[in-house]
């Protein structure tokens, strides 16, 4: 499963980086809430369901452009994938932004939740290997095995914040933590891997607008790789339009507690209670 899901987000990454900075590929098709899906949105995703297709697959898609749509006979295994993550990057002749795609698998017969993930892929459009993980098979880049490294390259945090409330919040963290440099790089799947392989401190996203598309796969290979991994709803059904809460990513122990420390002190729920990695290990 890891190594179609490679294939299929390597093709649909291509697919896209060739039609960088075409007009046409970026007038807007499809809304979500404050969001929006371009032409390169919807026939990126056409183009992994077809792919998937060809797999002999059988399961269900849910996707941003067209939400819920069967393959084969359908059955247990789902598709959540996000066929541009960073669209308004590709919009705007920034070439930050990735095609993720995250497979997973319900014994129960119902919809799966972020704790089902088996496998996924995060095809960069510009440059650099797949990254991809299959539960129990650990985590690659490429095909070269990585793991995380033990101590943060640079003192970069990269984060996501819109209100007062949640910026105070992020100068406490600040505060405690000591000077770094802070980036919103607009790539979720991007961002949360690169936190989760302790390339960059941690990732934090406060406003509560990020969907299982954008972070299915991401979430998967955090867990894989033994990351800290809190997210508010992970356990509750997917679907293409609902919210997963705040998300807080870190390969470190002393990043963990000042994250816990900062969002209990402002009457935020303890992320210890929404931790992925604890879930997955137990």
């Amino acid at each position: 499963m890891r190594r179609v899901l490679v294939r299929v987000a390597g093709e649909v990454a291509g697919f896209l980086r060739d039609r960088f900075g075409v007009e046409e590929y970026l007038v807007v098709e499809t809304l979500h809430g404050e969001d929006y899906g371009m032409k390169a949105d919807v026939e990126a995703e056409d183009l992994i369901v077809e792919l998937l297709k060809s797999e002999g697959l059988d399961g269900w898609v849910i996707g941003e452009e067209r939400g819920v749509v069967r393959i084969g006979r359908g059955g247990n295994l789902y598709f959540v994938v996000d066929p541009l993550d960073g669209s308004k990057n590709y919009a705007a002749g920034i070439p930050w932004c990735a095609v993720s795609i995250a497979a997973l698998v319900n014994g129960e017969g119902g919809v799966p939740s972020l704790g089902d993930v088996v496998a996924g892929a995060i095809a960069p459009i510009f440059g650099g290997p797949v990254l991809s993980f299959a539960r129990g098979f650990g985590v690659f880049e490429g095909g070269a095995r990585v793991q995380a490294r033990r101590e943060p390259p640079a003192k970069m945090l990269l984060t996501y914040v819109e209100s007062p409330e949640q910026a105070r919040l992020l100068r406490t963290y600040l505060e405690m933590s000591g000077r770094k440099s802070v980036r919103s790089l607009g790539s979720a799947s991007l961002e949360i891997a690169w936190a989760a392989l302790g390339r960059v401190e941690a990732f934090i996203d406060l406003r509560g607008k990020l969907r299982p598309v954008d972070v299915a796969a991401a979430v998967g290979l955090a867990v894989e790789l033994g990351a800290y991994v809190a997210v508010t709803r992970a356990f509750e059904p997917i679907t293409e339009v609902r919210r997963v809460g705040y998300v807080a990513v870190t390969a470190f122990d002393h990043v963990w507690n000042l994250i816990r420390k900062t969002m209990t002190s402002y009457g935020l729920e303890d992320p210890a209670e929404h931790l992925l990695t604890v879930y997955r290990k137990s």
